[in-house]
């Protein structure tokens, strides 16, 4: 639980950026970690952030009422996120990891890129937050991307794990078998059968796929790729490219939904367990990064459950 916190508190950072402010003067503060306290202010802010991000993603209107199992998880996440953002900071000091104004500056430029000056006012305003407390949290980003290369830094993986999780995962590794497919979709039957005495006479499939084919595979000649069995067509389209032998062209325009097709069946293409030679760099690469992100959240974690931690809050969810 306390891993897939961390996870879900990495995510909403890296996708977010945001925290907003409101403040409650009754209680100042909800909680301790380490001995250095979360405000209200800072509590209130974030689940209200929790709320806004939920109701985005899943396109609903939390109730008070009907939703409370799901607003008691978000007050739960809250507390989890601002409790790992204060062991991020306090981990930081110790490894010796400042951030300047001058980083601060070009990431908040680099956001304010992504939208007009009165877009950027209006997403300040919707999230209820100041400039200053976005810069807040990219500076809370710059931290946790600075420590995470830091303490992973001497995290490497080597040819023999490599070429065991090939071996543990051959499964994974096969490639279907399958003939090369092509298609030239237009709206009406007339089209189709004007492009069909076209290829009768001899004209290029590829050419003709560029110049009339309204699918956005037309770039490329009307290659939709390697075509079996399972491939995910609609009913007509699929029972047609069955029938094909590699080299042929339906005689007859098929009619879908989309229009209609003249299809045109490549190369066939056997299964195969790809060669470890043909993506061992790639895969390094993957395993080498799932190696590292395990080791930093392993690493967080350890620190969440070592950390001295003070739970205060006045609305802390009940455990059955």
């Amino acid at each position: 639980m306390r891993k897939l916190s961390i996870i879900l508190w990495s995510m909403v950072l890296l996708l977010s950026l945001f925290i907003s402010g409101c403040s409650n003067k009754e209680v100042d503060v909800v909680g301790e970690v380490n001995g250095e306290s979360i405000t209200t202010e800072n509590y209130v802010s974030h689940l209200s952030f929790l709320q806004y991000f939920y109701e985005l993603q899943t396109g609903t209107n939390l109730d008070e009422e009907k939703d409370q199992a799901v607003i008691d998880t978000l007050k739960d996440q809250t507390f989890d996120d601002l409790v790992l953002e204060r062991i991020l900071h306090q981990e930081a000091k110790k490894e010796g990891i400042v951030v300047t104004e001058k980083e601060i500056k070009e990431e908040l430029t680099r956001v304010q890129s992504s939208y007009s000056e009165e877009n950027y006012k209006k997403l300040l305003k919707d999230m209820g937050m100041t400039e200053n407390q976005l810069k807040e949290q990219i500076k809370t980003q710059i931290i946790y991307a600075a420590l995470k290369e830091k303490l992973v830094a001497d995290v490497t993986i080597n040819e023999q794990e490599v070429q065991q999780y090939y071996q543990e995962n051959a499964d994974i590794f096969v490639e279907q078998g399958g003939v090369q497919l092509s298609h030239i979709l237009v709206d009406t039957e007339k089209e189709a059968e004007e492009i069909l005495a076209k290829l009768e006479q001899g004209d290029d499939f590829a050419s003709l796929a560029r110049e009339f084919s309204s699918c956005p595979s037309s770039s490329q000649g009307g290659d939709l790729g390697l075509f079996n069995q399972d491939s995910n067509f609609v009913t007509e389209f699929k029972d047609a490219a069955l029938q094909l032998k590699p080299g042929e062209i339906t005689r007859e325009p098929v009619k879908s939904e989309f229009g209609f097709h003249i299809i045109k069946a490549g190369e066939r293409q056997e299964a195969r367990t790809i060669p470890l030679e043909e993506i061992e760099k790639n895969l390094h690469q993957q395993l080498s990064e799932d190696k590292k992100l395990e080791f930093f959240y392993s690493y967080l974690e350890d620190l969440q459950e070592k950390a001295d931690i003070k739970d205060w809050r006045q609305d802390k969810p009940e455990k059955d």
